[in-house]
């Protein structure tokens, strides 16, 4: 099966769950079963956003993703990261997806006892799991402003983006399994390892591109300037 193929076969599936949500259930929202525990847990909104929300993000992920792509200053490169590009695609619609599936298990078995309290790790391994993949396949990356840590310095400086992102790959794999191991052993203090993560993920690996751009220019006061302010291939 084709990439394509696969991600409009979940958001097919996902619209097609969204109907049955719709129908089901006059107001829903993330209680109990999958969610269970998680700071959101109990909100409702109506049954439209709830039900179609998601599916509608994955077809958005999908159309913005190739929009960049195509006006992409570094589309040059695409063609030595093709394979690592689409994976990243596949794994943005399967996440949303695989939320959606969640949310319809937690709203439509959870009351009726048919789902026990395992239910409530799946998320959290899940992410796990989808953490480990991209941080092997983080470091196949190459310059591109749709995916990966698009820092100035990065884009600036092929060693750099390369640097940064082995790097980042060693973290993510690391992040992603503490992240399922804590899953199963403090499933209530799961927030002492996920918040710390996903701001070093955020913040400490720009910051660290930066770091390594400066050991590489020392000389430079200011930060370089990015191709993609020209809007022009580099060559």
């Amino acid at each position: 099966m084709s990439h394509d193929r696969f991600r409009w076969s979940l958001i097919a599936v996902g619209f097609a769950l969204a109907v049955l949500l719709f129908i089901r259930l006059p107001a829903l929202g993330l209680k109990g079963g999958a969610f269970a525990g998680w700071p959101f847990a109990g909100w409702t909104w109506p049954r439209f956003w709830t039900s179609f929300v998601l599916p509608f993000a994955a077809v958005a992920i999908v159309l913005i993703f190739k929009s960049l792509s195509r006006r992409d200053p570094f589309r040059a490169n695409y063609g030595k990261f093709r394979r690592t590009y689409d994976l990243f695609l596949d794994l943005a619609v399967l996440l949303v997806f695989m939320t959606h599936v969640l949310i319809i298990i937690s709203n439509l078995m959870a009351p009726q006892g048919l789902v026990g309290r395992w239910v409530q790790f799946l998320p959290t391994s899940f992410i796990g799991i989808l953490l480990i993949v991209i941080g092997n396949a983080l470091p196949r990356l190459r310059p591109n402003s749709a995916v990966g840590v698009r820092t100035r310095w990065a884009l600036a400086d092929e060693v750099v983006w390369m640097k940064t992102h082995r790097a980042g790959g060693y973290f993510l794999v690391v992040f992603g399994l503490a992240l399922i191991i804590w899953t199963f052993v403090d499933f209530q203090g799961i927030w002492w390892v996920l918040g710390p993560g996903a701001i070093l993920t955020a913040a400490g690996l720009p910051f660290l591109s930066y770091v390594i751009w400066k050991r590489r220019h020392p000389a430079s006061g200011t930060p370089p300037a990015s191709p993609l302010d020209n809007k022009e291939t580099p060559s």
